[in-house]
């Protein structure tokens, strides 16, 4: 066996459910994780599609609920594909001071740990590609109640 075999990994393992994570209708590709190699400080989850003309009528195939995580627990959201193949809200901030930020693929949000967030496809462009690559700075997918 090779000295780094341990740190590659094929296909994704996916999870019928994520924390404030709707809907519940398919499932959740893990691509990276502690689950995966178990030295990893990153987690990652990803959708990715082809946009049909039906899709695009409908964009709500996957959203996060607000909800935080815990200290140590940084996240990104990559929005990736085509440019404008999807357009998403990203509401930052608790209830006193949340804020709205739409964005377009291709783009990234950062959010640091404890911060309250929430993320929905609202736009989505036929004939394009695009989806959405979640990161998670410490291995696991852990969350808590918005504040």
């Amino acid at each position: 066996m090779k000295k780094y075999a341990k740190n590659v990994v094929s296909g994704v393992k996916s999870v019928r459910s994520l924390p404030y994570h709707k809907p519940d209708v398919f499932f959740y590709p893990i691509i990276m994780g502690k689950n995966r190699v178990s030295d990893a400080k990153l987690w990652a989850y990803y959708f990715f599609l082809h946009v049909t003309e039906d899709l695009a009528k409908n964009p709500q195939v996957s959203w996060a609920e607000r909800h935080r995580h815990p200290e140590g627990s940084n996240e990104m959201y990559l929005i990736i594909g085509d440019s404008g193949a999807i357009t998403v809200e990203v509401t930052l901030g608790d209830d006193d001071e949340m804020e709205t930020y739409e964005v377009t693929s291709p783009g990234a949000v950062y959010i640091p740990a404890r911060l309250t967030h929430s993320i929905k496809p609202i736009k989505m462009t036929p004939g394009k590609c695009g989806g959405i690559l979640a990161i998670v700075s410490n291995g696991e997918y852990i969350t808590l109640p918005p504040k």
